[in-house]
This record gives structure tokens, sequence and C-alpha cells, in this order.
């Protein structure tokens, strides 16, 4: 049992270190298309973030 929920936990570690993860790689790409000029609407589009998330990437 202890086992099991020790699985579980390892399990849930990896699932949100993963979506942080692609998260991170997200911003990078919206930061990349700032720096090229991209208008913010069709980032947010794009990329699926939070029109302040881009917003704080530009500061």
């Amino acid at each position: 049992m202890a086992e099991q929920l020790e699985n579980i936990g390892l399990l849930k570690g990896i699932r949100q270190g993963k979506l942080a993860g692609e998260h991170e790689a997200t911003l990078k790409i919206a930061r990349a298309m700032l720096e090229n000029g991209l208008e913010e609407q069709a980032i947010v589009k794009m990329t699926g973030i939070a029109i302040e998330e881009l917003r704080q990437l530009q500061h």
C-alpha cells in the first residue's frame, strides 16, 4: 500500500515537471515571437498563453 502511494506521488511529480517544462518552452517561443515583431493577439492565439503572461515577458 505504501509503495503504491509512493509510486502515485512519483508519477504526479513527473507529470507536474513535464507540464512545467512544456510551459517554459511555450514561454521561450512566445518571447522569440515578440522579439521578431509578432502582434500580441497572434502570439496568444498560437501559443495559448494568457495576454497578461505575455505582457510580463515584455518587461
